[in-house]
């Protein structure tokens, strides 16, 4: 395949994934799965292009690289069709999930994220407990081998802590961030509960995200204010200032020019690069046939079905995702750790147990699954906490571009059931008000309507009016 052949597949694919952002909205679970993975695929083919042009010996397969990635960018664009029409099925007319909240509302939803960020701080000191970080010499080592290591019985429940927090204050930030002191102080708690709380590379730039869409959901017009160029700059360096400093702490390096740009270039390229996530989906799709056997049984499809939602408490015996020890079905090295359980992106997830036959099937599931709760969950005229609850999911990465629809019934009910929570926490304190404001409202509605039945009232001809009285 020549390279024009390769823009123009890319083109096709990239044109898709923009679609899906527009049509569906970044917001949505679909859209921000998508905004993802478009990045994948962006730097991924952008890079290749220029190392192709500029240091071709850095290409693993020379000039092959193209080729390599035609047919699983062709399996790419079939499944993104596939999930856009089970989208349509479910949800033919997705409405904006943005919405203009009240006074009111906005006060119900920083209550629901004040009580977001007590639930997430009291789990994620229960993580720190667990490990022992606490009164460890290497703090994030420790607790990234609870995230990433052996979890133990709890698994990475605790682990989650950190990030319902961060979307607690993000909420705080959308309906009380009126001050740009406000909001600042907001942010920089948000950066602090991820960098420390977390042990992933990074953390500045989840907590800059999830304040973005949140904002944006509920105070659009706070959010159009404040997104200036020079902010976004300030934002985006900050969050790449945070991978490498949160990186060189894991690694225990020292502080250097050099060790910090190389903490910094380090996972960006791993994951964005020409040898990240999508040339990793792209060698699992190419090397498939040849290793089917570990995924016979519909292995991916009944993990996520039957046990990937179940707490190891209660299922002491639960097995590990189907992708764990498979790196060297992945990555471009072929390097492979044994605890390791590297991505195969959403579109592999769906066709590793048998190809377009359960790529179809799966994805016209989920995509109708997908539409249907957006209909419910995040319309115009759903309520608040079940559109927090959504938003949640959808920031949690319910489509996870990376473990695919393996994590999608346990983000659910995760999200869910926290959001549940901290709504029965909020409704005591909050119901009578919320109902005085939605009287006052109607009250006013009525009025207003009165106001304009006696206008219409008053243009109408005396004569007119006359003859009607006789």
């Amino acid at each position: 395949m020549d390279i024009f052949q390769f823009i123009v597949l890319s083109f096709c694919n990239l044109a898709l994934i923009f679609w899906i952002i527009r049509r569906q909205g970044l917001a949505s679970v679909e859209g921000y799965c998508a905004a993802y993975i478009g990045a994948a695929v962006l730097t991924d083919n952008l890079k290749l292009l220029f190392d192709y042009f500029v240091q071709p010996e850095t290409l693993v397969l020379g000039a092959a690289e193209f080729n390599f990635r035609a047919y699983p960018t062709v399996v790419h664009i079939v499944a993104l069709l596939v999930l856009m029409a089970g989208l349509y099925l479910g949800n033919s007319k997705p409405q904006p999930i943005t919405r203009q909240c009240s006074a009111d509302e906005l006060d119900f939803v920083a209550y629901t994220g004040m009580a977001l960020l007590v639930v997430g701080l009291i789990m994620s000191a229960i993580a720190i407990y667990l490990t022992g970080a606490y009164n460890a010499v290497s703090y994030f080592s420790t607790l990234d081998n609870f995230r990433g290591g052996d979890p133990g019985k709890s698994g990475g429940f605790w682990y989650r802590g950190a990030d319902v927090a961060v979307f607690g204050l993000a909420l705080i930030m959308a309906g009380w961030g009126k001050t740009w002191l406000r909001l600042s102080f907001v942010l920089f708690a948000m950066v602090l509960a991820e960098f420390f709380l977390k042990a992933n590379k990074g953390g500045a730039e989840i907590a800059v995200l999830f304040a973005a869409i949140t904002l944006y959901t509920y105070n659009p017009s706070r959010f159009r204010s404040i997104a200036k160029p020079r902010v976004v700059l300030a934002l985006a360096a900050l969050s790449v200032l945070g991978i490498g400093v949160k990186f060189s702490l894991i690694k225990e390096t020292a502080f250097t020019w050099k060790n910090l740009s190389g903490s910094i270039v380090g996972p960006i390229e791993a994951r964005w690069g020409d040898q990240g996530l999508y040339r990793g989906y792209c060698e699992f799709v190419n090397l498939l046939p040849k290793y089917q056997y570990l995924f016979r049984g519909y292995r991916e499809g009944m993990f996520a079905l039957t046990e990937a939602w179940v707490p190891r408490d209660i299922n002491t015996e639960k097995r590990d995702q189907p992708t764990k020890g498979l790196g060297f079905m992945i990555h471009a090295d072929k390097h492979t750790y044994k605890e390791e359980t590297p991505s195969i992106e959403l579109v592999g997830s769906v066709f590793a147990d048998n190809g377009f036959y359960t790529l179809t099937a799966y994805l016209i599931i989920v995509g109708f699954l997908l539409g249907v709760l957006r209909k419910y969950a995040a319309g115009t005229q759903s309520s608040l906490q079940w559109h927090i609850a959504y938003v949640c999911f959808a920031l949690f990465g319910g489509l996870s571009p990376e473990a695919g629809i393996t994590t999608l019934m346990y983000t659910f009910i995760f999200t869910f059931g926290i959001t549940g929570v901290a709504h029965l926490i909020v409704v005591g304190m909050f119901t009578r008000r919320f109902r005085s404001a939605s009287a006052l409202a109607q009250y006013r509605a009525r009025r207003d309507w009165r106001a304009e039945a006696s206008v219409s009232r008053a243009a109408i001809p005396m004569a007119h009016r006359t003859h009607q009285i006789r």
